[in-house]
């Protein structure tokens, strides 16, 4: 025993007959001697010299080890009983790589290049054998012989080759219903059975990083491992000094260069398959890998990311578990951590084992989905690899659906800095609300290059659906298959058409084709979430909204980071434009100290009663952010604010914050061009060739823009600015959100148009703007319609910008959460409309006499991303967008519209004379319910008296302003108040700016007795809403959105979340536009006020019913005629 204590063992493991082993490193432990039944105990010696430690030779005969060549020998301890048997083999492949040479380097790489060219060869024979057989079980048959063979083979070189070849394969077994169902079956054994190191390897790993014998720590140790990755392996153990049960990771020996190698093969073949299949080209891909493999490698990286990411889910509260990390046992190729026994997580699709246990598996992986957003969006650091190896289950009956997911290995992770992990977050959360620009302006700051010949506005289209079809909510794995087999049919009937008319093939099958330059925090993040819906698939989880999910978590991190100063003044997501912003700030000061022109003289009461409606509408969420300022008498007697830049911009609304005009700008280009006009007809030498002053409006378009209207046009001044001049319908054929930035291009489509007669009113929405900034370049030789309006209003108290300029303008919102959810029927909706998308461009090529123009009802229906209000926040382009984008606050518009000069001019030039009323449901629409225009293209507004009896007292106001019927307006009323009244509105969000301006407005003239008369919805209006919706020209929207039952279904859902007043919804017999029409009406809130009113909502539903009804039964006749 004394002998003993003096020597250190070589190893701790079997000991086989006749086995001799040399090594430097050992290790202490307990020695089965082989036959006898006894143990050998060695404990360790620190002092002892590892030189001097000879050969151990085991002999069949001898009942103890003998030490060759020394004297002494080694007695047995045989009185002491061996200790519990423990596994110390393993009927799995030994990992085998600590001693790779450079010829077994060179063997594994070109055994990969040739298992590629078998398969591929292999695949392109098939595909010819497949051909020359019909569709049926026969072709079936060569696929599924080629399938099999085919994953057969790449598991067992993986098995083979290990390294980078295993992660591979066990991705490519997540993607259920992408892949063949035999292949990733096959790849499945790649996420659980794997080769492992040997025990000598394991303790040889652990003395090293920790320092100290594995007897010194471990009281317990299972050689055979729980679990074993292309990496590591993990083992359980049990810690000596506190006794419980952990986990211990220990890297492979030699694991690193033979990833490395990897990489290097990894990029020969990403190389030979571009060159064989261009639409294939994962080279990005592969550099990628090269560059978070030193990451993986190193267990420090893992241990710091399973600390913090299971900080942040704890904090959040979610249900997902991350193992606890030792504080102190942890090296660069070893680290301890707590032991969790779960079961893996594809059992969720075995119906026996879900009943069995009582498992909800929507809500399990709904937890799963709900932890990544919260790491990706909020924190910033995610797991990049959650295939089915690495997500696990804890059965617990108190967590949401029965269990928590456990999140295992985390060596490959992926960390974003702030401006990824925000720019990520809007890109989702543009995603989620059908935001184009939005998409495209995250993209941008993330990094994306684009190839400029492709950037067309089919292209920014075709990629959204794409994206969100990605995102789509869990299907199956047969939906998947056939999806993607559609796509891929989609895909070659393109290249076969290009082909065709000998064009250069561009489109392609690669989700990267388009890119000049891929950020790799986005290669990372799409590498997840294509793992994590694998799963989803696998675990037949069907209907997880994963995009809506997603979505919260991006607002609620981008509102969070809007709140961070140092965010805010560093990150351009936050600061506006690419321009100098020290250059716009110092402009925008300028502006501001003349803006408003205006004595500031609050009126407590009536501030008091407008921030109380304020308050209730942010509390319902009707607003997100607003403005109001009321005028009155030249004094500024209220001027308030309430809520927050936009819906993801939690910052403030200040008094001066902007908001953009929308639909409002062509009334605010209407008062520029009438003071030019009154300007120039005061000049010397009358340029305008006007006899007075009151002419102007009568002079001819020609006079002043010779081109318009194809030259020599009688249409006059006013006509175009009452909306008399058939503007509506000169929309070019495929407009698109393109148009809204090319001034010219629009400007000279309007010159090729024929446009000669007057024509009923009918609204010019964005046209308008259009031809008044030729106008304005025609007549003040500004070209920017910015700068025209600045020059020409902003003396008169006006204080407008371009968008996004110093980074806190208010943004236009659209929080529509059920826009998140993405299904089957719109991704079938999305291909049906490139086909006709297609067609149509092929006719328009073929036919030279084909039609210039369309309506705005048929150019709406079918591009009305080309009318998104969303567009007005883009940062990048020419930033026109119809003029949507263009912003002012609303003091300066009050101050404007209140200004003496102004209203002097307007009567001179006879501007406010009445010019016709646009009876149609979509001009009501757009113009808030004023749709009475005047000659000088404002809106003409009348006020009824409040309180019982009112109605037949005859009492109004006659007054005019500007109404967007998306919310922005301002009113002047020169005969109320003590020396007139004006009242401006700003809001930022769509989906209820009429309403909540309605409300705004309403509550502002309340102060003074009056209210609003335009905001009831007629009948006309009505029965014209129904129509449209059956009309043929919204056909392509109707169907884009599900068809009448599933739009109806949408506004019953609006209908409940934005009424007010509790008016029970439409019946579900009406036609669906008049639902909508008589949803967003606010006479319901009126009929609580007199019982005249309640009786003419009564009238109105059954008259629209009606309406509808009929068209229904197919009567061909408008609902105005019968």
């Amino acid at each position: 025993q004394a002998q003993v204590e003096s020597v250190r063992l070589l190893s701790m493991g079997p000991f086989p007959e006749g086995h001799t082993m040399e090594t430097p490193n050992m290790v202490s432990g307990t020695w089965e001697c082989g036959g006898t039944g006894t143990a050998l105990s060695i404990d360790p010696d620190p002092s002892a010299d590892t030189a001097a430690v000879g050969q151990w030779d085991y002999d069949r005969n001898a009942s103890v080890p003998q030490r060759v060549g020394l004297p002494t020998t080694l007695q047995c301890c045989t009185s002491r009983r061996a200790l519990d048997p423990i596994p110390t083999t393993s009927d799995r492949p030994i990992w085998e790589t600590s001693n790779l040479t450079w010829w077994d380097f060179q063997r594994r790489r070109w055994s990969t290049l040739w298992l590629m060219r078998t398969i591929y060869y292999r695949y392109k024979q098939c595909e010819i054998d497949a051909e020359a057989v019909p569709p049926g079980p026969q072709q079936d048959e060569l696929w599924f012989e080629f399938n099999t063979l085919t994953g057969k083979e790449m598991r067992e070189h993986a098995e083979q080759v290990k390294g980078l070849f295993i992660k591979a394969g066990q991705t490519m077994s997540t993607m259920v219903g992408v892949l063949p169902e035999v292949i990733t079956q096959e790849l499945m054994s790649l996420t659980d059975h794997l080769p492992v190191s040997t025990a000598e390897e394991v303790f040889r790993t652990i003395r090293k990083d920790l320092n100290s014998s594995p007897r010194d720590i471990f009281s317990t140790f299972d050689l055979e491992p729980v679990a074993s990755a292309s990496v590591a392996q993990v083992h359980r153990a049990r810690l000596r000094s506190t006794g419980q049960v952990v986990a211990v990771k220990v890297q492979h020996e030699g694991v690193d260069k033979l990833l490395l190698e990897d990489c290097s093969t990894l990029s020969m073949v990403a190389g030979q398959v571009a060159y064989w299949a261009p639409d294939l080209d994962f080279r990005a891909v592969v550099e990628e890998a090269s560059q978070w493999l030193p990451v993986e490698l190193d267990f420090r990286e893992e241990r710091r990311a399973l600390q913090r990411a299971g900080s942040v889910l704890r904090k959040a509260g979610n249900p997902c578990i991350v193992p606890r990390v030792h504080q102190r046992l942890f090296g660069p190729h070893v680290f301890v951590m707590e032991f969790i026994d779960a079961v893996p997580i594809v059992k969720l699709a075995e119906e026996g084992f879900c009943k069995q246990h009582g498992l909800d598996k929507l809500e399990i992986m709904k937890s799963l989905i709900d932890a990544f957003g919260i790491m990706a969006f909020k924190d910033g650091l995610f797991h990049g690899d959650p295939h089915a190896g690495n997500i696990r289950l804890l059965l617990d009956r108190d967590a949401p659906g029965g269990a928590r997911p456990v999140i295992f290995d985390w060596g490959l992770f992926k960390e974003f800095a702030d401006d990824e992990r925000l720019g990520s977050a809007k890109v989702f959360y543009s995603l989620g609300n059908f935001d184009v620009a939005g998409v495209f302006d995250a993209l941008t700051l993330l990094g994306f290059t684009f190839r400029p010949e492709i950037l067309t506005d089919e292209f920014r289209r075709e990629l959204m659906e794409r994206a969100r079809s990605v995102m789509k909510d869990t299907v199956n794995k047969e939906t998947v298959r056939q999806n993607v087999h559609i796509d891929l049919q989609e895909h070659k009937e393109r290249v076969k058409k290009a082909l065709a008319q000998g064009k250069t093939v561009q489109a392609s099958y690669s989700p990267l084709w388009f890119l000049e330059g891929l950020p790799n925090c986005i290669l990372a993040f799409m590498r997840m979430l294509g793992i994590l819906r694998g799963l989803c698939v696998c675990a037949d989880a069907q209907g997880l909204p994963v995009l809506q999910i997603f979505v919260q978590h991006a607002r609620e991190a981008l509102q969070e980071g809007s709140l961070q100063p140092d965010l805010v003044s560093t990150l351009s997501l936050y600061c506006g434009r690419e321009a100098a912003i020290a250059k716009l700030t110092e402009a925008r000061c300028a502006r501001s100290e003349r803006a408003v022109h205006v004595q500031e003289a609050a009126d407590i009461e009536l501030s008091a009663r407008i921030q109380g409606k304020l308050q209730a509408l942010l509390q319902a969420k009707k607003i997100v952010g607003a403005q109001v300022a009321v005028v009155e008498g030249g004094r500024l007697v209220c001027d308030l604010v309430a809520g927050t830049l936009s819906t993801i911009d939690a910052r403030l609304v200040q008094k001066g914050t902007r908001f953009p005009l929308l639909g409002a700008t062509g009334g605010v280009a209407a008062l520029a061009l009438l003071h030019s006009l009154r300007r120039l007809a005061g000049t010397d030498g009358n340029p305008l060739g006007v006899r007075c002053v009151t002419d102007v409006l009568h002079i001819p378009i020609s006079r002043v823009w010779p081109e318009f209207g194809g030259g020599g046009s009688a249409l006059k001044l006013r006509d175009l600015l009452s909306h008399t001049a058939g503007l509506q319908d000169a929309f070019p054929m495929g407009f698109s959100a393109g148009h809204l930035d090319d001034v010219d291009a629009m400007a000279s489509h309007l010159e090729q148009v024929g446009l000669k007669s007057v024509c009923e009113p009918r609204y010019a929405y964005l046209l308008q703007a259009f031809a008044l900034a030729k106008l304005g370049d025609c007549i003040a030789g500004q070209d920017s319609l910015l700068h025209w309006l600045g020059a020409e209003l902003g003396p008169l108290g006006l204080d407008i910008a371009g968008p996004c300029g110093c980074g806190d303008e208010a943004s236009v919102c659209r929080d529509l959460l059920a826009l998140a959810r993405v299904s089957m029927t719109e991704i079938e909706a999305g291909r049906e409309r490139r086909q006709v998308q297609r067609d149509e461009a092929t006719l328009l090529r073929s036919s030279e006499d084909g039609p210039m123009t369309s309506s705005l009802l048929a150019a709406f229906g079918r591009d009305p991303l080309g009318f998104d209000p969303l567009q007005a926040n883009t940062r990048h382009g020419g930033l026109f967008r119809g003029g949507m984008s263009l912003g002012v606050s609303a003091r300066s518009l009050a101050a404007l519209l209140a200004n003496p000069a102004l209203n002097e001019e307007l009567s001179m030039l006879h501007a406010l004379e009445p010019n016709g009323v646009d009876s149609t449901a979509l001009g009501w629409f757009l113009t808030g319910g004023a749709n009475h225009w005047t000659a000088g293209g404002l809106q003409s507004l009348q006020l009824r008296r409040c309180g019982a009896g009112a109605y037949f007292s005859g009492d109004t106001q006659a007054g005019h302003g500007i109404i967007c019927g998306l919310g922005p307006c301002v009113v002047h009323f020169p005969n109320l108040g003590e020396g007139g009244l004006t009242v401006a509105v700003m809001v930022n969000d769509v989906l209820h700016g009429r309403a909540a301006a309605s409300d705004l407005l309403s509550e502002a003239l309340a102060g003074f007795g009056y209210k609003p008369a335009w905001a009831s919805m007629p009948v006309r209006i009505m029965a014209d809403a129904a129509w449209m919706a059956r009309g043929s020209e919204l056909e392509p929207l109707v169907k884009s959105m599900g068809g009448l039952q599933a739009l109806r279904a949408t506004v019953d859902l609006w209908t409940r979340t934005t009424s007010s007043d509790g008016a029970p919804p439409v019946s579900s017999s009406c036609g669906g536009c008049a639902a909508w029409a008589l949803a967003s009406a606010p006479s319901a809130t009126e009929a609580r006020t007199n019982l005249f009113s309640r009786a003419l909502h009564v009238v109105g539903r059954w008259c629209a019913t009606g309406c509808s009804r009929a068209c229904s039964a197919g009567r061909s006749r408008h609902p105005r005629q019968w």
